[in-house]
């Protein structure tokens, strides 16, 4: 199963956090997802169906600019 963390430098409080956490179980093809408000992060397990470029997506959808970490 792919993994991606992404930074999300624009999350800041818990409800940011919960909204990002709400985006990305909502996603089909998302098997987990922990969000990390102190490291500004969010990893996500997911199948090949969805590429690293379509969950940054959503999230920016979401108001959320998200880069992959170590890209």
């Amino acid at each position: 199963m792919p993994e991606t963390t992404f930074h999300i430098p624009t999350m800041r409080t818990q409800d940011d956090a919960d909204a990002v956490m709400f985006e990305l179980q909502d996603l089909p093809c998302v098997n987990q997802a922990d969000v990390y408000l102190a490291e500004r992060t969010a990893w996500i397990s997911h199948t090949a169906m969805i590429a690293p470029e379509d969950l940054a997506a959503a999230l920016a959808e979401a108001g959320y600019e998200a880069q992959v970490q170590g890209a």
